[in-house]
């Protein structure tokens, strides 16, 4: 009876003791890991320049005391990488080499006692060799969240290695194939592609917990650690949850065209409005092309008359760098059309109950010379939701025929 009573006092001191664990903590620095010189990434990676490449060598061990405060952007938790993590400050980003998996977290913010790790490169890949996590690693806080950069992939370059991006407008080349081979435990690479024709690899290993899920259709984003091979740019995903492909199609960078090739004025949602006169806007064919055109001359008079050709409206909210374009010719005398721009327009009221902004544009100098627009730039309203308008003013003794085809706006690529 009496060994009953000890072995329960002893359960009830062990769960008291228990349920005084605080389970989430940040650790202080531990007295026994001194700090140091404080380095940046960007520091660090100028060092092995300085240290390393331009002395001939191939590493550098660090016998001196250095430390790099970095937050932890991708562990191995899932088996995408192993023995491995990438850290990234406001400066740049590394792959460390970890002498036994585990210990590091996805947003765990440290600091990296250098003393003792090897510095070097793997196939162009910069990296933190022996890197001891009982050792070297100082944990500050837990549950940091770095915001990816958003690039293209014709931006992916060594510049990025090893930080964490996002691609929008993007899918995968090889739809209906896992991301790698599970029963063969295979590293793989899956092809993504935006819709201009560039291309980067997605490398999945064999032994990720996702390896045997099927890549996905459609295009979107993804989030990924940008690696280095060489001279190519391969990315590593962190978890499947991080690519959100559930549009049906490529975007191929338009967010409005109109050609006039269908032999419509107002389809696709375009609109005139005669603020003065009677005369508009119609659509002519000739010498192969099919354009809209306007003129205030009745082959007898010229009549007075300010008629705008207005867009949709143009959602812009997603867009990175708009530009709009167009092609216009025009001959005879009298006033130039104004490109106007206004994000207060109905869709089909008067132009003055909305407030428009001229945007400059290259017009043509006259004797039906066709001439680009030129690259307009809308970045100033790629939050918003826009209409263009192309207002045409000619006078009771003078008016220009203008000539407009091939209305675009688009990302500028």
């Amino acid at each position: 009876m009496r060994f009953k009573i000890q072995t329960i006092a002893f359960l009830v001191l062990l769960v008291s003791l228990s349920s005084c664990i605080k389970k989430e903590f940040t650790e202080p620095d531990s007295p026994a890991i001194p700090t140091g010189t404080q380095m940046t990434i960007a520091q660090l990676r100028q060092f092995y320049q300085d240290s390393v490449v331009n002395k001939g060598l191939t590493s550098y061990r660090f016998t001196e005391d250095y430390s790099v405060y970095a937050v932890v952007t991708m562990d191995d938790k899932m088996g995408n990488i192993y023995k491995s993590a990438y850290i990234q400050d406001n400066t740049g980003a590394l792959n460390l080499h970890l002498l036994s998996s585990g210990g590091l977290y996805q947003g765990d913010s440290i600091r990296l006692y250098l003393k003792g790790t090897i510095l070097g490169e793997y196939h162009k890949m910069q990296q933190l060799d022996s890197v001891n996590v009982d050792k070297n690693i100082v944990k500050v806080k837990n549950d940091v969240t770095v915001q990816p950069k958003k690039v293209k992939i014709i931006q992916l370059s060594n510049l990025l290695q090893g930080q964490l991006i996002q691609l929008d407008d993007v899918e995968f080349k090889d739809t209906g194939r896992t991301y790698a081979d599970a029963d063969n435990l295979t590293t793989e690479n899956r092809i993504l592609k935006d819709c201009y024709g560039h291309e980067v690899n997605v490398r999945t290993s064999g032994y990720a917990s996702f390896a045997d899920e099927k890549v996905p259709t459609g295009y979107g984003s993804i989030i990924a650690i940008a690696g280095q091979y060489d001279s190519e740019t391969q990315l590593y995903i962190r978890s499947p949850k991080e690519v959100t492909m559930t549009n049906p199609y490529c975007f191929d960078g338009t967010y409005m065209s109109k050609n006039f090739d269908d032999g419509n004025l107002t389809s696709w949602g375009w609109t005139t409005q005669k603020v003065e006169g009677c005369k508009d806007w119609k659509v002519e064919s000739r010498g192969g092309k099919t354009y809209a055109v306007m003129s205030n001359y009745d082959g007898t008079n010229y009549i007075k008359s300010d008629i705008w050709l207005i867009s949709p409206a143009v959602d812009l909210s997603s867009s990175t760098a708009p530009i709009l374009t167009f092609k216009n010719a025009c001959n005879y005398d009298g006033d130039a059309i104004k490109i106007k721009i206004s994000v207060d327009y109905d869709g089909h009221s008067a132009p003055s109950t909305a407030t428009w902004s001229n945007l400059p544009a290259n017009l043509s100098p006259g004797n039906w010379s066709w001439v680009s627009s030129g690259d307009i730039d809308l970045s100033a309203y790629k939050s918003q939701k826009v209409y263009i308008a192309i207002e045409y003013i000619g006078s009771d003794s003078s008016g220009k025929t203008w000539e407009i085809d091939n209305i675009y706006i688009k990302e500028n690529n």
